[in-house]
């Protein structure tokens, strides 16, 4: 029996060119259809009317993206069964959805950016935060060939966390590098490179850039609906989660001393 199933993943950007499927080059979507291809849960992107939440850039992070698509996979053995043939991809969220659901059509998104603290002023960064909550045109701050920018930011919260600032932006819907773009004002403004004035003059269409933040440091943290997923953590996804969990700590432990050997001048 067809059903149309909803799946939350999480993935590392480092190991894809973006989201959206390309010729020649690896991609979360690219990876995704041929995991559901693999196991046997789809045909096809087209006959499975197969449809992702968000299209991450090149870099960018995810913990909760959605995907969506129809199937007669059972179930309660998908989220095993894909996260034994994808390594740098996690499943861990399902739900059985109505036939007509769009993974797109998302109740909320929320993205994090780490921006590094060093030589930031936070309280400039949280006054200019305040300033791109609500309804703009973001016409300037985005890849530039969207077509309709107002958009509507329902919070932007920022708060410290060791040596980063970190920012929280919530939104129905982001542009192409909406984010990369909002952050990389709100650290000219925090590092006393131009006024919170220009940002406004942005925003009522001075046509400025401010740059666009490195995508290294964002992560799409997730995509909300008006339904829960159910959440689960089969034996081949917590092996790829120690995994990951004890790799990262040798590279941290490696670039520390790293940082000691050099006098600790690097800290």
């Amino acid at each position: 029996m067809v059903w149309r199933a909803a799946v939350k993943l999480a993935y590392d950007g480092g190991h894809f060119n973006g989201f959206q499927r390309q010729p020649k080059v690896r991609t979360v979507e690219g990876e995704v259809l041929r995991a559901l291809r693999e196991i046997g849960a789809i045909g096809s992107a087209k006959d499975a009317r197969f449809n992702g939440a968000s299209r991450t850039d090149s870099g960018v992070s995810a913990l909760g993206n959605a995907v969506a698509f129809d199937t007669d996979f059972r179930k309660n053995e998908m989220l095993r069964a894909l996260n034994a043939v994808s390594e740098d991809v996690c499943f861990y969220g399902i739900a059985e959805v109505p036939s007509g659901f769009s993974s797109r059509r998302a109740r909320q998104r929320w993205y994090r950016y780490f921006l590094s603290g060093r030589g930031l002023d936070f309280d400039r960064v949280s006054a200019c935060a305040t300033e791109f909550e609500g309804k703009h045109d973001f016409r300037v701050f985005c890849k530039g060939d969207e077509i309709g920018t107002l958009r509507k930011i329902d919070s932007i919260e920022v708060f410290p966390v060791g040596t980063f600032v970190v920012v929280d932006f919530r939104a129905r819907e982001f542009l192409w590098n909406m984010v990369r773009r909002i952050v990389a004002a709100m650290s000219e403004v925090g590092r006393g490179r131009i006024a919170i004035r220009e940002v406004r003059e942005a925003l009522s269409g001075s046509d400025v850039s401010f740059g666009l933040a490195a995508a290294e440091y964002l992560v799409l943290m997730d995509v909300m609906y008006d339904f829960e997923f159910e959440a689960e953590c089969p034996s081949t996804l917590g092996r790829k989660i120690r995994r990951a969990r004890d790799l990262s700590f040798v590279k941290l432990a490696f670039f520390d001393d790293l940082a000691g050997r050099s006098g600790g001048g690097c800290q």
